[in-house]
C-alpha cells in the first residue's frame, strides 16, 4: 500500500509470510516466504524463501531440502511433497549477498529434564546463512548442538512441556527461534521466543552471550527493562563495545496473556561492563494492545518507527519523541486477519505486464466510462486514453491524472473500443490491450 492508502501490487493468493523489500546485489527486490505454515501450537513452516525483482518476476527460489539436510516433519504432513524445508521467521539479506534462514526440525531428545518422556520429541530450532544463487550452506547452528550452553530445563518457567514431546505429532518447540541478524564481525543475533532471550552466536557456533529478558542472563538490566516472547531483534549500531539493539516485545503468548501489553522496544549493549539499558519503549496510552505472536519494529531513516503488531491487524508510526503519529488497522481484530510483519520501505516498481482497463457505457448519460489500472507500477502519472468506432480507427480520447490504484476517464457518448496508455518518466511497456466497452454500466 501506497502512503495515502492506495494499492500499490497485489500478488496471487497463497500461503505467504516474511513479504518485505530489500536489496540483493545493489538492485531492490522483494522477498517472502512462500510454502506450507502450521498454525498454533506448531508456529513455524516448510517453504521457498522467493525472490522477486523490480518487474515482479521471480528471479530466484532459495531452498533446502530434507534429502539435503536430513530434516524431518510432523507425519500429517506428506514429507515426499514439501520441496523445501525453510521456515517462515526469517528470510533477510546480509550486506554480503547472502540470505539467513530459519529451519524447524522435528527431531527425538530426552525430554526429562523439564518433566517430558525420555523418548521425546522436539522441533528443534536452526539457522542457515545460505549462496542465494546457489543454496550453499555457508553457516549452520542448531540449538540442539548447544544444549550445554543453552540448557532445556531454562525455557520450562517460560514455556511448561505440558502434553507436547510425547509423540512425533506433537513435538516440544522449545526455542522457537524468530529472528536472526548479523554483526559486523560475522557472528549472528538471534532471538527465541520461549527462552524469552537473545543470543549472540560466534562464528565457529559457540554462545558468546545470552540477555534474558527477565533476569538479565549474563547482563545486568538498566532502567526498566524486560521482555519475554519478543520477536524480530535487531542491530543498529555497533561501536567499540556498545551495541543498539530494537526487540518487538510481545510479552503475550499461549502461556500468558494479558497482563502485560505490546511495546517496541529500543536498548543498548555494554558488553564490557555486561549492563543492558532502555533506551526507549514504545506504546500508545490511548490504545492498549496485547499481540500474542509475530510482530516486529523497524527504525527508518528520519528516527521515526514502525510497529507491526503481528496477530492484531494494526501498524503504528511513532515519531522521534515516541508520540504515534499514524494507526493503520487492515483487520476486525477477531484473530482471522494479520501480518507476520509491517514495513514502510521505499518502493520502486516497474512491471512487464500490461495495464488492465474496462470500458462500459451508459447510455442514460449518453457517456462512456473507463477505468484503469496497473498493477504493481508506481512511475505513471497519467493516462491517455484512445477511443473509436473501431478497433482501428483509435484517436486520443482523454488525458486524465492518475489518481491512486484505479483511475476513472470518463468520455461523452458510447464509444466501443478503448486503448488506454499509461504515461510517465521510464515508461514503455504502458499499454493497455484494445477492449470494447460493456453495453451498461
Amino acid at each position: 500500500m501506497s502512503d495515502d492508502n492506495e494499492l500499490v501490487w497485489q500478488g496471487g493468493s497463497g500461503d505467504f509470510s516474511a513479504f518485505r523489500a530489500q536489496t540483493f546485489e545493489g538492485k531492490p527486490v522483494l522477498t517472502f516466504f512462500n510454502g506450507v505454515s502450521l498454525s498454533e501450537p506448531y508456529g513455524w513452516g516448510h517453504g521457498i524463501i522467493q525472490i522477486l525483482d523490480s518487474s515482479y518476476e521471480s528471479i530466484y527460489n532459495v531452498s533446502l531440502t530434507a534429502a539435503e539436510e536430513g530434516f524431518v516433519t510432523i507425519p500429517s504432513l506428506n514429507s515426499s511433497e514439501l520441496v523445501s524445508y525453510l521456515d517462515l521467521h526469517e528470510a533477510l539479506i546480509t550486506p554480503q549477498d547472502t540470505i539467513l534462514v530459519t529451519v524447524y526440525n522435528v527431531t527425538r531428545y530426552d525430554l526429562s529434564s523439564v518433566g517430558g518422556p525420555e523418548d521425546g520429541w522436539v522441533a528443534n530450532s536452526l539457522f542457515y546463512e545460505l549462496d542465494i544463487k546457489t543454496n550453499k550452506v555457508l553457516f549452520r547452528w542448531s540449538a540442539l548442538d548447544n544444549v550445554d550452553s543453552i540448557p532445556i530445563s531454562d525455557v520450562s518457567q517460560f514455556y511448561p512441556v505440558a502434553d507436547f514431546g510425547k509423540n512425533h505429532s506433537l513435538p516440544y518447540g522449545y526455542f522457537h527461534i524468530n529472528s536472526v541478524d548479523k554483526f559486523r564481525d560475522g557472528s549472528y543475533l538471534i532471538s527465541s521466543r520461549y527462552y524469552c532471550s537473545l543470543f549472540k552466536i560466534s562464528r565457529n557456533g559457540t554462545v558468546e552471550w545470552t540477555l534474558q529478558g527477565m533476569d538479565g542472563g549474563d547482563f545486568e538490566l538498566n532502567d526498566g527493562l524486560s521482555f519475554c516472547y519478543q520477536h524480530d531483534a535487531r542491530i543498529h549500531e555497533e561501536a567499540g563495545n556498545t551495541v543498539r539493539i530494537s526487540i518487538f516485545n510481545n510479552e503475550n503468548s499461549d502461556v500468558s496473556y494479558g497482563t502485560k501489553q505490546t511495546t517496541g522496544v529500543f536498548m543498548t549493549l555494554n558488553t564490557e561492563t555486561m549492563t543492558a539499558t532502555l533506551d526507549k519503549e514504545l506504546t500508545d496510552t490511548l490504545d492498549t494492545i496485547y499481540s500474542g505472536s509475530q510482530g516486529n519494529t523497524q527504525q527508518l531513516d528520519d528516527g521515526h518507527v514502525i510497529v507491526g503488531y503481528g496477530s492484531i491487524p494494526k501498524i503504528r508510526e511513532y515519531s522521534l519523541d515516541g508520540s504515534p503519529v499514524m494507526t493503520a488497522q487492515f483487520g476486525a481484530g477477531n484473530g482471522q486477519v494479520f501480518s507476520y510483519r509491517a514495513y514502510r520501505l521505499p518502493w520502486v516498481g516497474r512491471p512487464k505486464t500490461l495495464p488492465s482497463a474496462f470500458a462500459c457505457m451508459d447510455k442514460t448519460r449518453n457517456e462512456t466510462r473507463v477505468y484503469m489500472s496497473w498493477n504493481g507500477a508506481t512511475e505513471h502519472e497519467v493516462w491517455e486514453v484512445f477511443a473509436g468506432a473501431t478497433s482501428s480507427d483509435l484517436v486520443l480520447a482523454a488525458q486524465v491524472e492518475r489518481s491512486g490504484f484505479e483511475t476513472l476517464a470518463t468520455l461523452p457518448g458510447q464509444t466501443l473500443f478503448i486503448r488506454a496508455e499509461a504515461q510517465g518518466p521510464g515508461i514503455d511497456t504502458g499499454v493497455s490491450a484494445i477492449i470494447s466497452a460493456e453495453p451498461g454500466c
